[in-house]
């Protein structure tokens, strides 16, 4: 998809499955930001689950970090065994992004797409499997109680800057929704929803503001997903929703 939208090769980096652990994902992260430059297009997809974990720092409303689970890390706290040190929390990714964004300027863009969730569990619907890519399961020692932050003000939203590049942001569903692998009638191989449907509506975005290309997001999950009992909503954020949307020049 990146290279038939202008994206060479050698700029294309690609983690999958036992490739996608927390250190090779951090790795790729540092090198992004080390030789992002003035005016680049930088586009960051995960495809893959998410879990919520205890807030180490105080800046979550809830009292939960979200986090995305490489290959490495495992679903469950064990003192001594595993503490959730292979977890990629929303801070660390944050702090990257922020780099990346400083790093390629006003002329620059950034676009990031989370083809995953932090809650649910497969389960099945009449003769077909419903895949979730996350887990209700919050990680935490047991019986850990969650300790809401002190402040009133913590804010989630992106922060503007004229020294910072645009980043829109799309999620595979909103905060208490699960978000679920689709089966293609074509092949009847299971994909993430969001990268399915964004696959299929990215030719007929051009011209297209942010706040319009979720809409055609939007209307191609529901499609997808039309009939079913369940149903999940992209979320979307931008510092610039009227902005035309690009994934490259």
């Amino acid at each position: 998809m990146l290279k038939r939208y202008g994206y060479k090769e050698a700029d294309v980096k690609v983690l999958l499955n036992e490739k996608a652990t927390k250190d090779n994902i951090v790795k790729a992260l540092s090198k992004m930001c080390n030789t992002a430059k003035k005016g680049d297009y930088i586009y960051i997809h995960f495809s893959c689950h998410g879990q919520q974990m205890i807030d180490d720092n105080g800046d979550e409303p809830d009292g939960l970090d979200e986090a995305l689970i490489p290959y490495d890390a495992r679903r469950r706290y064990a003192k001594g065994v595993y503490e959730g040190e292979n977890h990629l929390r929303d801070d660390q990714l944050g702090a990257f992004i922020n780099k990346i964004r400083e790093k390629t300027g006003s002329k620059g863009n950034v676009t990031v797409v989370f083809d995953a969730c932090h809650s649910g569990t497969a389960d099945r619907d009449g003769d077909d499997e419903w895949y979730a890519r996350g887990t209700s399961y919050v990680f935490a020692p047991e019986g850990c109680q969650i300790k809401m932050p002190n402040s009133e003000t913590v804010s989630l939203h992106l922060q503007n800057g004229k020294h910072l590049a645009p980043i829109t942001v799309f999620a595979a569903c909103k905060p208490d929704e699960i978000n679920y692998e689709y089966k293609s009638k074509v092949d009847s191989t299971y994909y993430g929803s969001l990268s399915y449907a964004l696959c299929s509506v990215l030719e007929t975005s051009r011209g297209k503001s942010n706040a319009e290309f979720y809409e055609l997001l939007n209307n191609e999950i529901q499609t997808m997903f039309a009939g079913r009992r369940r149903k999940q909503t992209p979320y979307f954020e931008s510092t610039d929703d009227n902005r035309v949307f690009k994934i490259s020049r």
